[in-house]
């Protein structure tokens, strides 16, 4: 009458918090990796004199 499924072995627990972690991770790694790369390319230009951030025309967003 009323079938009660099976509850899923703690195996698949473990491995989709080892697939979430995995992928926070790259995100991690990647956010990381982009803002020192972003701040090696701001300090290169400001040592070459070529500051872009005021080159900014529009209204602002705030």
């Amino acid at each position: 009458m009323n079938r009660v499924d099976p509850p899923p072995p703690p195996k698949a627990g473990r491995a989709a918090a080892l697939i979430i972690l995995v992928i926070a991770v790259i995100i991690a790694i990647l956010f990381i990796g982009r803002n020192v790369w972003h701040g090696e390319e701001l300090q290169d230009n400001q040592e070459a004199g070529n500051n872009v951030a005021g080159n900014y025309q529009g209204q602002s967003n705030y």
